[in-house]
């Protein structure tokens, strides 16, 4: 009797290693897809401010002006904010969200 419970509570403890590996390999691959998300989102608002101060700077040329380009750039920022707060007000991007998540759950369960 004394074996057979020596290689349940063995067969346990492999069993929980494994649990344990498996969550580390989750949260290992969780936290790198942060760490990828965050320096996209780092390099990509600096190229979005590089980009629209020279796209201000040409408009600037164009007007012959020294100020006109980046009241349009800011207008042109100040548009998106306006846009993203209306799709924010109105649940867009969570809808969506939850359409997606339904569905893929509906369609791995078949």
């Amino acid at each position: 009797m004394n074996p057979l419970i020596d290689k349940i509570i063995s067969l346990i403890k492999i069993k929980a290693d494994q649990v344990k590996l498996e969550l580390i390999s989750k949260l290992s691959t969780f936290l790198s897809l942060l760490i990828y998300i965050f320096a996209l989102g780092i390099l990509s608002l600096l190229m979005l401010i590089f980009l629209s101060l020279g796209i201000a700077v040409v408009f600037n040329e164009f007007l012959m002006s020294a100020y006109w380009g980046y009241f349009i750039a800011s207008g042109f920022f100040l548009l998106m904010i306006i846009l993203f707060v209306w799709i924010f007000r109105f649940r867009k991007i969570q809808n969506w969200l939850e359409r997606i998540i339904i569905e893929s759950s509906y369609t791995k369960n078949l």
